[in-house]
């Protein structure tokens, strides 16, 4: 039980990058292969917001806040730096982003992890009978579950969320028809980013905050948006938990040095199958 519990809190975590993934996919057609490094921002901001407050609110707050404006600079830098050029020098640039901000986490803080407790729930285990649970794996499980049900009734209910979907499916239109494209890609850079930033928040009390706390999780997290269905909010979720189920089970069964060979194996398995990711429409267009 408590070893089925940490694979899904480990999932969470691969999920919330994921759908971070997704959002910035959908809307500008831009693979974000700094998506981790904004993973490693909220970890280090979670730090030292935990480190100076004991207010729940303000740890929480300051990686969101981190992550987001982390994102805004991304988007900046990606939409106006290299605007005209083709997406495949956009993606390398966001490549070039995500080393160029582990080179300042290093120059910052070194290579030496910085523990943390875990938020709002600190050491506390909840005790079922002889099984002991991390309480701070209860809440990643908890917290990608609620994001997952938001961020679906968001896109299907709100206007905002209508109108993202609307720039995902066909900017030009979009633009014409009075919805303001840019507003909306910067919502998905911000939001994307401030989710993976959260998940730092939950993987920081295992790990520590160090530099490349990011590319730890970047290769599971981009596989599970592309098994998912990289305009699929839902199927990221899912491939999310799927990953981290088939990692930590992977460890127990084959050793540590084959955990990664499980996610390759479902990936293989799953394009072949269904090309466009489990959840994912049958033909992505970009315009």
């Amino acid at each position: 039980m408590a070893l089925l519990v940490g694979a899904l809190a480990l999932g969470g975590i691969y999920a919330l990058v994921a759908v971070g993934v997704v959002m910035v996919f959908r809307s500008t057609g831009i693979l974000n292969f700094a998506q981790g490094e904004l993973l490693m921002v909220g970890g280090y901001a979670y730090v030292l917001a935990a480190g100076a407050t004991s207010s729940p609110i303000l740890q929480i707050a300051s990686p969101l806040a981190a992550g987001a404006v982390a994102g805004l600079l991304l988007f900046a830098l990606t939409s106006i730096l290299l605007r005209f050029a083709d997406e495949l020098v956009v993606v390398l640039g966001t490549f070039a982003l995500s080393i160029l901000m582990q080179a300042i986490a290093r120059l910052k803080f070194s290579d030496t992890p910085i523990p943390a407790q875990p938020w709002l729930v600190g050491d506390r285990v909840i005790s079922l009978g002889t099984v002991r649970l991390e309480a701070n794996s209860l809440l990643a499980i908890g917290l990608s579950a609620v994001v997952t049900v938001v961020l679906f009734v968001w896109f299907q209910r709100s206007t905002y969320g209508k109108a993202m979907r609307a720039v995902a499916e066909d900017r030009f239109r979009a633009g014409i028809s009075g919805i303001p494209v840019r507003r909306m890609l910067i919502m998905s850079w911000v939001l994307g980013s401030a989710l993976a930033a959260v998940a730092g928040v939950f993987l920081v009390p295992t790990t520590g905050a160090f530099p490349g706390l990011g590319a730890t999780v970047l290769l599971p997290a981009f596989f599970a948006a592309v098994i998912g269905g990289l305009d699929s909010v839902v199927g990221a979720v899912v491939a999310g938990f799927i990953f981290g189920l088939a990692q930590t089970y992977a460890v127990v069964v084959f050793g540590d040095a084959l955990r990664d060979v499980a996610i390759f194996a479902i990936l293989l398995g799953v394009l072949i199958v269904r090309p466009s990711g489990l959840l994912g429409s049958q033909r992505i267009r970009r315009y």
